[in-house]
Formats: structure tokens, C-alpha cells, sequence
């Protein structure tokens, strides 16, 4: 199961980037279709691609680089 959860919609260049430094970085994540999902769409439609850890109270938002993902992870515990 992921911990890290990757809002994003198809056909998003920004979620695409998003993704490329996940990758580049080797961290885990769950890419998620907002669209699949009403609430996530209301909530998040506008703010995509958002990276939010699993039980996290706050997310972070685009625009994001490598190094605010690994704070990100290490304030919330992820290895």
C-alpha cells in the first residue's frame, strides 16, 4: 500500500512533471484519478497535481520540487 498519493487527471502537464520528479527521485507513490471521484474533484480540481501522504492532515501543492517532497515525507514519518 502507498503511503504517498500523487491528485492528478489525465492529460495534465504540470501532474505529468510531477511525476517525472517522483520518479526521477525513486519514491513510492499511488497516482490517483481525481476525476474518478466527485469530492476529490470539488476539492482538488483546481490545485492539481497534489501530493498528499496517507492520514496527512495538510498536502502540498503544485508548485513542488524534489526537496520539498522530502520534507514533506519526513514531517509525516515517510521513509
Amino acid at each position: 500500500m502507498a503511503s504517498l498519493y500523487l491528485l492528478s487527471t489525465a492529460g495534465c502537464h504540470l501532474c505529468d512533471t510531477a511525476v517525472h520528479i517522483l520518479n526521477d527521485r525513486h519514491i513510492e507513490f499511488e497516482l490517483v484519478e481525481i476525476l474518478d471521484d466527485d469530492q476529490l474533484v470539488a476539492q482538488y480540481g483546481d490545485k492539481i497535481p497534489v501530493l498528499i501522504a496517507q492520514g496527512a492532515e495538510q498536502a502540498l501543492f503544485w508548485p513542488f520540487d524534489a526537496s520539498q517532497i522530502t520534507q514533506y515525507k519526513e514531517y509525516y514519518g515517510i521513509s
